[in-house]
């Protein structure tokens, strides 16, 4: 995915020293810091609803779903073995299926999201 930011001129003087000095790209640099913020703000989060082990109330509830005994209504039978449906599967021959024509599907699909990638890349200055 492309996206396109507007940064104050401040922090982007900054970001480019910050690159220049790293001898990387703004852009790798860039990615990097929403990385790294995006998986702090992550971690805060999840601290933040993470509830602690020694609350009764939870350990209580806990206990009782572990003494609840299974539903019937719940627990579906088996109705065959897996093993053999696949094997069955593996065994029938399906003579409709068009190898070439599905490999030309896929090069065309890739064709198609390389001229969409290029597109973008002009519109964005980048070719």
């Amino acid at each position: 995915m492309t996206t396109t930011i507007a940064l104050p001129e401040r922090l982007a003087e900054q970001l480019q020293q910050r690159a220049t000095v790293e001898h990387r790209s703004v852009e790798s640099l860039a990615i990097e810091c929403i990385v790294a913020g995006l998986t702090e703000t992550d971690a805060a989060i999840a601290d933040h609803h993470r509830q602690p082990l020694d609350d009764p109330e939870l350990l209580t509830l806990v206990a009782r779903i572990k003494a609840m005994p299974p539903n019937p209504a719940s627990i579906i039978p088996a109705r065959g073995n897996l093993a053999d449906v696949l094997r069955m599967m593996e065994a029938i021959e399906d003579e409709t299926y068009d190898v070439a024509a599905e490999i030309a599907a896929l090069q065309a699909a890739e064709q198609e999201l390389r001229d969409i990638n290029r597109a973008d890349d002009i519109a964005e200055g980048r070719g």
